[in-house]
């Protein structure tokens, strides 16, 4: 895993508690963590502000659902500043394409349509209150038949610092593994 200059762990993933469980971190949370929320008030208001200079006017059951939101995972380089929000799907895969596109690039507009707004509003919320966090998002998606973009897969993990090739091939295989056993299970 890649480190930083002093040798420190670059990236942080509090979501992966152990190797068998995982837990989801709000949106309040990742602000929390961001050092970006004073209060529950102030989050509420800097919400509904928010969106109403989109031109969206939410209801108090919207504004609460908005910082309520949980991604699959999180990570953190506390040192850069850079927060990625995760997101793991396994979609239906086919083997032809629709006038939509694939299925894996339509699963990933979906899941970047779902939190597009989050990370305007958590990069917004930074710059208003001078901190330099840059938050971004990574869509791994492995289709429910074991299929997989590879070159693409590969890319997400080296961002998140699986510098080894054999490592990310690894995790591939074993991702690639654990999608049929599972797709096995339930057939059976």
């Amino acid at each position: 895993v890649e480190s930083h200059d002093d040798g420190t762990r670059k990236w942080y993933f509090p979501s992966a508690v152990s190797e068998a469980t995982h837990d989801e971190w709000t949106i309040r949370q990742i602000l929390v963590h961001l050092g970006l929320f004073s209060g529950i008030g102030s989050l509420r208001a800097e919400v509904t502000d928010f969106h109403a200079r989109q031109g969206i006017v939410l209801t108090d059951v919207e504004t609460t659902s908005f910082y309520s939101l949980r991604p699959d995972g999180v990570a953190f380089d506390d040192k850069n500043k850079h927060c990625v929000l995760l997101e793991f799907t396994r979609p239906m895969d086919s083997v032809s394409s629709s006038p939509e596109g694939d299925w894996a690039e339509r699963k990933e507009l979906e899941k970047n349509a779902r939190y597009g707004m989050h990370i305007y509003f958590i990069n917004y919320l930074s710059a208003l209150h001078g901190r330099p966090w840059n938050c971004t998002q990574v869509n791994f998606t492995a289709g429910a038949r074991g299929s997989l973009k590879q070159t693409q897969f590969q890319d997400r993990l080296r961002l998140l610092g699986v510098t080894n090739s054999k490592v990310r091939e690894k995790i591939r295989a074993l991702t690639v593994s654990k999608t049929l056993a599972l797709s096995d299970i339930i057939l059976k």
